[in-house]
């Protein structure tokens, strides 16, 4: 079987963090049963005293810990791979969580494809109270669809080959679209992917989130790198990035 590294980045979320890093310490220990190694990082912005309080009562299942100023999302999350130990990484929001026998089907599924660079499969969608309420998958998809077509991705529950990602380097400066922008650059890479179609992950969508928060700032950054991946100026994603800046800036 092969190893797993899990990167939690951290800032001022004692609302949720409990139950994220109760969902990864049982997976953990679950893990250690079936003789899968599971590596736990937490980088925390020096949250609040409610959020730290948290993080103490983990500190012992938690294998990496920095609780230091950072620049944000992206540069915690790159603190958390300078230190992967494990074949394969993640990273898991502070307010989202893992589905278990999702992610013990990954590790099968990579323990007989170890060529795979980049695997993802659904994501279950959760509200503030943690209430399941939809599935989503971003399909298979390709370099050329992610610029042209549609930029939705799956990150919750992808998981990087440490081996491959260590030749295409950290995540990029950007605040909202790094995932995308990463996963841009697998695929240009060559990266092998493979997608299942297991629920992997639960991500929590509600208002106060920067995915709810409907930011268009994480679409301008999209656009960006959309095109420094190649996107065509009259493209479908083109259109569909224009008119949603604009009705965000008007309606929110």
């Amino acid at each position: 079987m092969p190893s797993f590294s899990f990167i939690i980045p951290s800032f001022n979320q004692d609302k949720y963090i409990q139950e994220t890093l109760q969902n990864l310490t049982d997976l953990k220990k679950e893990a250690a049963k079936r003789n899968i190694p599971v590596q736990l990082i937490l980088a925390d912005n020096c949250s609040d005293q409610k959020t730290i309080t948290i993080i103490d009562d983990f500190k012992d299942e938690i294998d990496n810990l920095f609780i230091e100023k950072d620049k944000g999302q992206y540069d915690a999350i790159n603190k958390g791979i300078n230190v992967v130990a494990g074949d394969y990484w993640t990273w898991v929001n502070t307010d989202d969580l893992i589905d278990k026998e999702g992610f013990f089907k990954i590790a099968e599924t990579l323990s007989l494809k170890p060529e795979v660079d980049y695997i993802y499969g659904n994501v279950g969608y959760i509200d503030e109270n943690s209430k399941f309420y939809k599935s989503y998958t971003s399909g298979n998809f390709s370099l050329n669809s992610l610029v042209n077509t549609d930029a939705s991705i799956s990150q919750p529950g992808s998981f990087f080959k440490t081996s491959f990602t260590n030749k295409i380097g950290p995540l990029a400066a950007y605040q909202f679209a790094f995932d995308y922008e990463y996963i841009l650059r697998c695929l240009k890479n060559s990266a092998l992917v493979l997608k299942i179609d297991n629920n992997v992950a639960y991500f929590r969508y509600y208002n106060a989130s920067k995915s709810g928060s409907k930011d268009f700032r994480f679409l301008k950054e999209q656009k960006i790198i959309s095109k420094q991946y190649g996107r065509k100026l009259f493209s479908k994603l083109t259109f569909m990035l224009n008119l949603r800046i604009l009705k965000r800036r008007l309606f929110n």
